[in-house]
């Protein structure tokens, strides 16, 4: 098929490595930089080889706008053959959800019975011809017409926006209607649970996914795949949710002191854990510790139980959580039962192995939790290898041995393009004599830090973005009086901001101008745009390592162990990632220009991933820059 647009430099070289991966049933992980047409690359050759062979493409995105850039690929892809469909989850696509401030809030699996037990009933009522209770008049409305609107079927690239829109003007359910256009597209963009999730990847069957090995997958912005898959498969078992298991059951059963008992007791042990394993420092995220293996087991021993004990306990909790949700669903409400949650922890907890590190953990300082955090991405990630072919594409998957290594993806080619942009427009810069490291960040570096930027930000009318290793440090600078030498306009990324609050900070900071503080690894670094003017300048407080907490640790070691290389893994790779996500927020197009300034210099460390000099005048270097 005709490629829709002027082909840029490297799009080429891009499409034949996804042509050659898909013809040979490789996993084919490729980086190359924001806006260089990643999506387009990965999807033209895609389809091409999906009609031919008779197959179908499955397209995992993280987020909303990544599902709107595919659609609008296909678009202009514009082969008559094409069908595609944007999908999303029971708890985004649910109007009854959103009528009912009961419902909201629901996840997946909670939504997913909500609606099932509705719909059960909806179709009873239809048949008999009698009143309708809590059932879903959205979804009797698409039962009765037996088909989907016109205007819906004859769209055959269909975003999720568009599927909800069209459904609401229709008053039918959007979830269900989806379901129907997904079973008939030849491409589905997804979110990543719908695959990565053991339950709902069942879901997958009922979209006419029944073997993949006769399926294609991409991965958008795959660097953040490991992670996911390490983050799905790490139960965790709260302090919080035992008082909710016991407040369900004194308001849902009587006469179980025994369950009532067991809460309390590891409500006390995890209690017990964080006194004892937590060394809690101003950084939220170093408030873990790990907990020496047997350590919990003897404390259960003290209450005279047992392996046995704890099975039980888990079938026990299970069984009572049903109760608990089937009694809530007949009574209107959201089918939640903590107690159920308790069971499968305890059902998971049993077991594991050394591939989890059993932690303490407790962020806020209120909610102490068990986590046992899984260290092996690929025990989610094993699924990749049963398709056809898979392409992962991202700006930032340096080092991408490490990528193929943590997904254990076989049979994988890696390719790295360089960036289509012309090089004197972009500029990456860090210094000497400078250091964020933790033995070295005094009073008198934090004063030498805080000139640096002052300087750079009182020399340059250009829009700026500062960021930060953390929120800690972030408020450090702040009530070192940073903010008040700055003769800028100053936008603040609040911790703990409302993603409504934060977007109309940046939107102010976009059209107004000035300076915005920030933390790397964060919601503006990591998947915000700013196009031509509005950002032009980037400065990196400090090398962004992940916080020496537990649970990098326990990966360090698992990595080592593994590969031989845990700092590199464990370390090395998210750090480059996050320096190379902030940088890449200036450059979207060739127009484009910016400069990157990295406060610490260790930073001459990642050059082999990131292409940046040793500044030896900070300022003139810069002015030299924006005068060139």
């Amino acid at each position: 098929m005709p490629f829709p647009y002027k082909p840029r430099k490297y799009q080429k070289e891009m499409m034949d490595a996804v042509a050659s991966a898909l013809s040979q049933g490789k996993n084919l992980i490729m980086q190359a930089s924001t806006g260089s047409g990643k999506t387009i690359c990965a999807l033209a050759p895609s389809v091409d080889y999906a009609i031919e062979n008779n197959m179908r493409i499955l397209y995992l995105t993280r987020t909303n706008s990544q599902q709107r850039q595919a659609i609008r690929e296909m678009r202009a892809i514009g082969v008559e053959e094409l069908s595609a469909v944007g999908f999303q989850g029971r708890a985004n696509m649910c109007i009854l959800a959103e009528e009912n401030p009961d419902f909201r809030g629901g996840s997946s699996a909670e939504i997913s019975r909500l609606c099932s037990t509705r719909k059960k009933r909806t179709i009873e009522a239809i048949r008999k011809g009698g009143r309708m209770r809590n059932g879903c008049r959205y979804f009797a409305n698409l039962f009765t017409m037996n088909k989907l609107p016109e205007e819906m079927e004859k769209k055959k690239i269909i975003s999720a926006e568009e599927v909800m829109s069209y459904s609401r003007s229709k008053g039918i359910c959007p979830y269900e209607a989806n379901k129907k256009l997904v079973k008939k597209a030849k491409v589905v963009i997804a979110p990543y649970i719908y695959l990565f999730d053991p339950f709902l990847r069942e879901k997958m069957i009922e979209w006419g996914f029944y073997s993949f090995d006769r399926a294609i997958l991409i991965v958008d912005e795959a660097h953040n795949l490991p992670e996911y898959c390490r983050s799905i498969m790490s139960p965790r078992l709260s302090v919080n949710t035992l008082k909710m298991a016991v407040d369900e059951v004194g308001q849902y059963l009587e006469g179980e002191e025994e369950m009532v008992n067991f809460c309390d007791s590891m409500a006390e042990i995890i209690l017990k854990m964080r006194d004892k394993y937590i060394n809690f420092s101003e950084d939220s995220a170093y408030n873990d510790g790990f907990i020496p293996p047997g350590k919990i087991e003897a404390e259960v021993r003290k209450s005279k139980l047992g392996r046995a004990d704890l099975e039980m306990f888990a079938e026990r909790f299970m069984e009572y959580g049903e109760v608990v949700m089937d009694t809530k669903e007949k009574e209107g409400k959201l089918p939640r039962s903590h107690l159920k949650s308790v069971g499968i922890f305890l059902n998971a907890w049993m077991g594991l192995d050394e591939r989890w590190a059993k932690l303490i953990v407790d962020e806020t300082g209120r909610n102490p939790r068990l986590e046992y955090y899984c260290l092996d991405a690929s025990i989610a990630a094993s699924i990749i290898n049963e398709f056809h072919a898979s392409i992962h594409m991202s700006g930032t998957l340096a080092p991408l041995e490490e990528y193929r290594d943590s997904l254990a993806l076989k049979n994988a080619e890696l390719v790295s393009f360089p960036s289509p942009f012309p090089k004197e427009n972009r500029k990456i810069l860090y210094t000497e004599g400078i250091s964020t490291r933790y033995q070295e960040l005094n009073d008198k570096m934090i004063h030498s830090i805080e000139e640096k930027i002052i300087s750079i930000c009182n020399s340059f009318g250009k829009n700026t973005a500062i960021f930060f290793p953390s929120h800690a440090m972030l408020e450090r600078f702040l009530r070192a009086g940073m903010v008040s030498s700055i003769k800028r306009k100053i936008y603040i990324e609040e911790r703990g901001a409302s993603q409504r609050k934060l977007m109309e900070e940046i939107e102010k900071f976009k059209e107004g101008g000035g300076v915005l503080l920030s933390v790397i690894g964060g919601r503006v670094s990591e998947g915000m745009d700013f196009p031509s003017e509005e950002l032009e300048m980037v400065i990196i407080v400090g090398i962004p390592y992940p916080p020496p907490s537990a649970r990098q640790q326990a990966l360090q070691k698992y990595y080592d162990k593994k590969f031989g290389s845990g700092w590199k893994y464990a370390f090395e790779a998210p750090t480059t990632r996050k320096m190379l996500q902030a940088i890449g927020r200036m450059i979207r197009e060739e127009s484009d220009r910016g400069i990157a300034v990295i406060l610490d210099e260790r930073a001459a460390r990642f050059r082999k991933y990131v292409e940046m000099r040793k500044a030896d005048n900070l300022i003139k270097e810069i002015e030299e820059f924006w005068g060139a």
